[in-house]
């Protein structure tokens, strides 16, 4: 399973910033990296206010659990 992950940061306080991940269950990592482009763009168009900074794609490592 391939993670995007990337981190915006709110376009009036960039000292305000989130790190946002979505899992993609139907892509290779080159298929991620060719389509993050758009992945940004389609996760911008829905968080107005807030500028993309980075972003990667990679191997999610189900070991690691998010608290």
């Amino acid at each position: 399973m391939i993670e995007f992950i990337l981190v915006a940061c709110m376009a009036g306080d960039p000292s305000v910033c989130r790190t946002e991940t979505r899992l993609l269950t139907d892509m290779t990592l080159v298929q991620c990296m060719t389509s993050a482009q758009f992945l940004v763009a389609d996760w911008q168009g829905q968080h107005e206010g807030w500028e993309v900074g980075r972003h990667r794609c990679e191997i999610h490592d189900s070991s690691q659990v998010s608290l």
